[in-house]
Protein backbone atom coordinates (compact mmCIF):
# COMPACT_ATOMS: atom_id res chain seq x y z
CA UNK A 1 0.00 0.00 0.00
CA UNK A 2 1.40 3.38 -0.98
CA UNK A 3 1.27 6.15 1.57
CA UNK A 4 1.24 9.82 0.73
CA UNK A 5 3.30 12.15 2.86
CA UNK A 6 3.61 15.89 2.60
CA UNK A 7 7.31 16.40 2.02
CA UNK A 8 9.68 19.20 1.16
CA UNK A 9 11.64 18.62 -2.07
CA UNK A 10 10.87 14.87 -2.16
CA UNK A 11 12.90 13.93 0.91
CA UNK A 12 11.79 11.18 3.27
CA UNK A 13 9.21 12.12 5.91
CA UNK A 14 10.73 13.10 9.24
CA UNK A 15 9.23 12.48 12.66
CA UNK A 16 7.69 15.99 12.69
CA UNK A 17 5.81 15.54 9.41
CA UNK A 18 2.46 13.80 9.33
CA UNK A 19 1.59 11.09 6.80
CA UNK A 20 -1.69 11.26 4.90
CA UNK A 21 -3.66 8.61 3.04
CA UNK A 22 -5.78 9.22 -0.04
CA UNK A 23 -9.42 8.16 -0.21
CA UNK A 24 -8.44 5.41 -2.68
CA UNK A 25 -5.86 4.02 -0.25
CA UNK A 26 -8.38 3.98 2.60
CA UNK A 27 -10.99 2.37 0.34
CA UNK A 28 -8.55 -0.36 -0.68
CA UNK A 29 -7.62 -1.01 2.94
CA UNK A 30 -11.28 -1.30 4.01
CA UNK A 31 -12.27 -3.12 0.79
CA UNK A 32 -15.04 -0.70 -0.08
CA UNK A 33 -15.71 1.65 -2.99
CA UNK A 34 -14.00 5.10 -2.80
CA UNK A 35 -17.41 6.78 -2.94
CA UNK A 36 -18.30 5.06 0.34
CA UNK A 37 -15.23 6.63 1.93
CA UNK A 38 -16.16 10.08 0.62
CA UNK A 39 -19.60 9.75 2.22
CA UNK A 40 -18.04 8.87 5.60
CA UNK A 41 -15.45 11.64 5.81
CA UNK A 42 -15.77 14.38 8.38
CA UNK A 43 -13.78 17.43 9.39
CA UNK A 44 -11.26 16.75 12.15
CA UNK A 45 -12.91 19.15 14.60
CA UNK A 46 -16.12 17.80 16.08
CA UNK A 47 -16.04 14.55 14.15
CA UNK A 48 -18.99 12.25 14.87
CA UNK A 49 -17.96 8.74 16.02
CA UNK A 50 -18.93 7.13 12.71
CA UNK A 51 -17.04 9.66 10.60
CA UNK A 52 -13.52 9.08 9.32
CA UNK A 53 -11.32 12.01 10.42
CA UNK A 54 -10.04 13.94 7.40
CA UNK A 55 -8.78 17.29 6.16
CA UNK A 56 -9.70 18.91 2.89
CA UNK A 57 -6.91 20.24 0.71
CA UNK A 58 -8.47 22.21 -2.11
CA UNK A 59 -10.90 19.84 -3.81
CA UNK A 60 -9.46 16.60 -2.42
CA UNK A 61 -9.61 14.93 0.98
CA UNK A 62 -6.62 13.58 2.87
CA UNK A 63 -6.89 11.24 5.83
CA UNK A 64 -4.16 11.51 8.48
CA UNK A 65 -2.73 8.01 8.85
CA UNK A 66 -2.44 8.11 12.65
CA UNK A 67 -6.00 9.36 13.18
CA UNK A 68 -7.36 6.85 10.67
CA UNK A 69 -5.70 3.95 12.46
CA UNK A 70 -7.02 5.23 15.82
CA UNK A 71 -10.53 5.53 14.32
CA UNK A 72 -10.26 2.02 12.90
CA UNK A 73 -9.18 0.60 16.28
CA UNK A 74 -12.04 2.41 18.07
CA UNK A 75 -14.54 1.15 15.51
CA UNK A 76 -13.29 -2.42 15.83
CA UNK A 77 -13.37 -2.43 19.66
CA UNK A 78 -16.81 -0.79 19.80
CA UNK A 79 -18.32 -3.79 18.02
CA UNK A 80 -16.67 -6.40 20.23
CA UNK A 81 -17.74 -4.68 23.45
CA UNK A 82 -21.36 -5.78 22.98
CA UNK A 83 -20.45 -9.29 21.85
CA UNK A 84 -21.46 -8.82 18.22
CA UNK A 85 -19.48 -7.74 15.24
CA UNK A 86 -20.40 -4.18 14.32
CA UNK A 87 -20.56 -3.01 10.75
CA UNK A 88 -18.27 -0.08 9.97
CA UNK A 89 -20.48 1.02 7.07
Amino acid sequence: MTQVALRKSGSAATAGEQEFLTTDEVARRLRVHPTTILRRLGAMEGTAPGRIPAVRVGRVWRIPKREFEEWLARSATAGTAVGRQRRLF
